[in-house]
């Protein structure tokens, strides 16, 4: 019976249904005969996701009971041999399989052209955010929202316009309600900042909703007397009025219980101590030195945080602080190793913060004492900051003070200069600065900025940091920097400045069989020796990437080992050495291993990664543990090189 009730309500349906099949294939006739015109083809791609599905979804929901209402036919309809709880599901998946059908006309067409999927991305265009072309699957949870929340009010009135304009207020109120929650204080403005998480929470709250709408509707039907259509409002309003509200509850608890997976990041800080420091979602997390635990050393509530440095057991980081659309404050806290933290700086605030541009780096001092603040990373043509970039701040949040620009250093109108911190002088008197001009090529330069003199000195031009997570010897008294090579193709020469002297020393350059090096290196714990990766030609002319170590006592390399044949091998490798600084730890991806390499560079032993660990993005060694960062789950394992046991902690 339930599958002739379906039929029967196809036929009924029948004519509204090729109507509205007409109308879709008009619009996408008329998207086809602008295909040149790329405006009007993106207009009319979305009057058939944002204007034709909601309303056809309207039309079918409310003829739901239609028939029943204009013929009277209520006595006939319940006089068959069905139950009443048979009934209403029937018509329901008769409606539901049309709206499916008009879906899959759409897709069809939709899979046919590839050039409309450059139109029909996440619902994310409407923000003004960049969006990934995809099928709209948000229209489609839109459209059956309407259509099940019209079949819901469908069976309280005889008149179907009635039921059109009352289902069209609430289907466009509860969503509306969902996202200006969303838009609240109470979430954070998670719409607007994090919409990769806000919208599948609004679906859910539309899921949820549509079911209370339906679990109403069905209650009313099998409970109530069609006799009697205001007791039988009354009594779908009773029935709708609690669920609604466990559905507000459930798309809270989802809100806060469930977040969406996007949402997790790790970022490996870069330090000017020992110990790998990591940015999540969830804080800024330490590894101990002597347990090789995983510590919080600043606790986030919300993920708004964008800059942070470690060192001397503290941690500097900025939060930015969004309690209204134009009510958002960008503040620096400093967190000790103890846990506690305080706010030293909050922007805007007229005459001492950078309010014309945010916090674009800063960096903690060796001994955690002072901040260096760069409020801007862009400099050149239509981008000059009102104020000098460069800021120092005690960490106890005295002597702040906006150091005088040095043109030399930040000048230059002609092209953009890109800006971020490399290291304090060992004397604590100045900052050493990266500057990079990408429209010549990736031109780079270290400067040192001196803040007793207030100028800024070229230390070497062409150069660039040998690695991004740690360049500077443990000592804090060498920079490993690459000479000469203006692109990773390039040939280019390995250096250490002495941070001191400001005097380079070659490592290894391009004479001979090296081709060029392939960074990143790797300082030992104790600053006597570093790690690197260069090309070499054989003489069959094929490339070779040999893993090297060079001893700064011995002024040379004492070790070598041919260790890949791939360059996408040999930047993974991670190189790291142990406390002891007795052998060197590679990530090897062509065997899938960790390789523990001795003095000379022998292979000592060997660990197979887990199957699990299909992805993963660098190690460091804290102590006796080894740290891999898993890229695919954005988690944290640990191997224990005692124990020989793997362990996940975070």
């Amino acid at each position: 019976m339930f599958t002739a009730l379906v039929f029967k309500e196809w036929r009924e349906k029948a004519l509204v249904f090729f109507f509205e099949l007409g109308i879709l294939a008009l619009l996408v006739a008329a998207s086809f005969a602008f295909r040149d015109n790329a405006d009007v083809r993106e207009w009319l791609v979305f009057a058939v996701l944002l204007v034709f599905f909601p309303s056809a979804a309207l039309v079918l929901g409310a003829s739901g009971f239609d028939a029943e209402f204009r013929g009277g036919a209520w006595a006939y309809l319940f006089s068959r041999p069905v139950r009443k709880s048979v009934v209403w599901p029937a018509k329901l998946a008769a409606l539901l399989g049309l709206l499916a059908a008009l879906w899959l006309a759409y897709l069809t067409v939709w899979r046919a052209d590839p050039g409309m999927a450059d139109f029909t991305g996440s619902i994310r265009v409407l923000l003004g955010r960049p969006y990934e072309p995809g099928f709209p699957w948000w229209s489609v949870g839109q459209s059956f929202f309407m259509l099940t929340v019209a079949f819901s009010l469908s069976l309280l009135h005889d008149k179907p316009l009635n039921v059109l304009f009352a289902s069209l207020a609430l289907g466009l109120l509860i969503p509306a309600a969902a996202w200006a929650a969303l838009n609240g204080w109470v979430t954070g403005y998670l719409a607007r900042t994090d919409p990769s998480k806000s919208l599948p929470i609004l679906l859910v709250s539309q899921v949820l909703a549509a079911l209370a709408f339906a679990a109403a509707s069905f209650l009313t039907f099998v409970r109530s007397d069609f006799s009697q259509p205001r007791r039988r409002m009354l009594g779908f309003a009773r029935w709708l009025a609690p669920l609604l509200v466990l559905a507000a509850a459930g798309a809270a608890a989802w809100l806060l219980l469930s977040p969406a997976s996007v949402e997790r990041y790790m970022t490996l800080m870069r330090t000017t101590g020992g110990e790998p420091c990591f940015l999540t979602e969830r804080g800024i997390f330490v590894s101990s030195g002597e347990t090789g635990r995983i510590r919080w050393l600043a606790k986030m509530k919300q993920s708004y945080f964008f800059h942070a440095s470690v060192a001397g057991g503290r941690a500097a980081y900025t939060f930015v602080d969004i309690d209204g659309r134009d009510d958002i404050v960008e503040e620096l806290w400093i967190a000790d190793a103890n846990g506690r933290r305080r706010v030293i700086g909050r922007a805007p605030r007229e005459n001492e913060w950078p309010r014309e541009a945010p916090i674009a780096d800063l960096m903690l001092s060796p001994d955690g004492s002072r901040i260096a603040i760069l409020s801007a990373n862009i400099y050149g043509k239509k981008s000059w900051p009102r104020r000098p970039p460069l800021w120092i701040i005690n960490a106890d949040g005295t002597g702040f003070e906006n150091v005088p620009e040095d043109p030399a250093l930040f000048g230059g109108a002609d092209h953009r200069s890109y800006f971020r911190f490399v290291a304090w002088a060992p004397d604590g008197r100045g900052v050493f600065i990266h500057k990079e001009i990408p429209k010549w090529r990736g031109v780079s330069s270290i400067w040192l900025y001196d803040f007793d003199r207030r100028a800024a000195r070229l230390v070497r031009d062409n150069a660039t940091l040998a690695s991004w997570y740690l360049p500077v010897s443990p000592r804090g008294d060498s920079l490993a920097i690459v000479v000469g090579q203006k692109t990773p193709e390039e040939p280019g020469s390995l250096e250490l400045l002495d941070l001191g002297t400001m005097e380079p020393t070659n490592i290894v350059g391009t004479a001979g069989e090296i081709d060029r090096v392939v960074t990143p290196v790797s300082w030992d714990p104790r600053g006597d020796r570093l790690a690197y990766v260069s090309r070499r030609i054989e003489p069959g002319g094929q490339a070779a990437y040999v893993l090297a170590v060079y001893s700064l006592a011995d002024g040379k390399s004492v070790a070598e080992r041919p260790i890949a044949r791939s360059e996408s091998v040999s930047r993974e490798l991670s190189p790291s050495w142990t406390a002891d600084a007795s052998r060197l730890v590679i990530l090897d991806r062509g065997v899938d291993a960790l390789r523990f390499l001795g003095p000379d560079l022998e292979e000592i032993d060997r660990v197979v990664l887990p199957r699990w660990m299909d992805r993963f993005s660098g190690l460091r060694i804290v102590g006796e543990k080894v740290i891999i960062d898993n890229g695919e789950t954005r988690a944290l394992w640990r191997y224990d090189l005692a124990k020989k046991r793997w362990k996940k902690v975070y």
